[in-house]
């Protein structure tokens, strides 16, 4: 594949920066762009132009750092707010270039014609995340790296749908039909009569055969099923918000919209392959994983809330905030305009709250880390920091 990108500011508008790529390619790769703020959050695939233009904010499924994080924040150990052109454009390459492999291509396929909702970007995307970000643990066996890696962007599949089932189309009954089927109380007779469900079972099927395949699985699968727990909880908990918003309060939504991140489902598989992982680092490295996992649920709230407005959807912890602390009432969502609501949320302190809840939980990993001997921590921390720039680089693309 021949890549000749050369990104080019057209103009402002509305305080949002236009680029233009032209890129060239010996095969399909597929892409949903995002060319409007205001056009519908269509994530079917579609085959990459030739040339086209993407906006520098609001665009769907993506981290928005640069649009959160002002430079009028004077904190020397908060999230990365910008990288460089030359730096994207080869983040850009590295994602273009990754090659998915037969079996997440064959379930891609199955995804895009029965769901569809995510870009087939997002998959390649998570392949480099997963494979060669660094936030795959220390410990992992290098001969289960490939199916570490498809195993992981499979899951992300599998929580994607259900995410979208309960926070996008609010769909209570096909979001019980699914969460049956992870927990094994399912009527096989209804599944059979549905494709979308059957789909759902092959998917978790496979990434059940692959994990009993790890050397940790017989050791750890208790851990494992309480954190996928953990996450169902999650996505029931989220789906109650949006049909009773004046539920809503900030320190649930901390505890249990976090969840919905599922840091500690995708290290989890991370344990089951290290055969060489000394458990009596767990205490530590869990408490690890809760304060990562609040870190990238704060970067993902913070990036998508005014995006969330325009879809009804208020499981966010920005709009706890605003509730808990009288900023907004639930009842006004209905009655106030989109430009008032973002308004008072923005005038609130709610992003003072976040970036400090941020550093607090990111120096709390340095803290622990000292606890920790099987486990390169700071592998780890650098992994959660090279994740950041795959968030801005892949802005528009996902």
């Amino acid at each position: 594949m021949d890549e000749n990108m050369n990104p080019e500011k057209e103009g402002i508008q509305n305080n949002t920066y236009m680029y233009t790529y032209t890129i060239s390619y010996e095969k399909d790769i597929y892409n949903t762009p995002s060319l409007n703020a205001n056009l519908d959050h269509n994530m079917l695939g579609s085959p990459l132009q030739s040339e086209f233009t993407l906006y520098n904010a609001f665009s769907a499924r993506e981290v928005q750092l640069e649009e959160i994080l002002s430079d009028s924040i004077k904190e020397p150990k908060t999230i990365m707010t910008k990288i460089s052109q030359s730096e994207k454009e080869k983040i850009l390459e590295k994602v273009f270039k990754y090659e998915l492999s037969p079996v997440v291509q064959d379930f891609v396929g199955g995804y895009n014609r029965l769901y569809g909702k995510r870009s087939n970007f997002l998959w390649k995307w998570l392949g480099v995340v997963y494979r060669e970000s660094g936030v795959a643990l220390s410990t992992v066996d290098p001969k289960y790296t490939d199916s570490v890696t498809d195993t992981k962007i499979l899951f992300t599949m599998l929580f994607s749908i259900l995410d979208d089932t309960s926070e996008y189309y609010k769909d209570e009954k096909l979001m019980e039909d699914l969460l049956s089927i992870l927990s094994n109380n399912f009527d096989k007779k209804k599944i059979e009569k549905n494709e979308q469900l059957m789909f759902f079972k092959k998917l978790w099927d496979y990434f059940q055969n692959e994990i009993k395949k790890y050397p940790r699985y017989h050791d750890l699968k208790d851990m494992f099923q309480y954190d996928l727990n953990q996450m169902m909880n999650s996505v029931r908990y989220c789906y109650l918000m949006n049909k009773k918003p004046e539920y809503i309060n900030l320190q649930e939504m901390e505890i249990f919209g976090s969840y919905n991140m599922i840091v500690f489902i995708l290290n989890g598989i991370d344990l089951l392959a290290s055969p060489d992982f000394d458990k009596k680092d767990l205490p530590y490295l869990r408490t690890i994983f809760y304060n990562a996992q609040q870190m990238a649920r704060i970067g993902n709230w913070l990036s998508t809330w005014k995006r969330e407005i325009k879809e009804e959807d208020v499981s966010s912890g920005v709009f706890a905030y605003a509730f808990s602390n009288n900023i907004i009432h639930p009842d006004e969502l209905k009655n106030l305009e989109e430009d008032e609501i973002i308004k008072r949320i923005e005038n609130s302190g709610m992003l003072e709250y976040f970036i400090g809840s941020w550093k607090e939980n990111y120096d709390n990993i340095k803290k622990y880390k000292k606890s920790i001997k099987s486990v390169d921590i700071d592998k780890y921390i650098s992994g959660l920091e090279n994740l950041i720039k795959l968030h801005l680089a892949s802005e528009g693309f996902k």
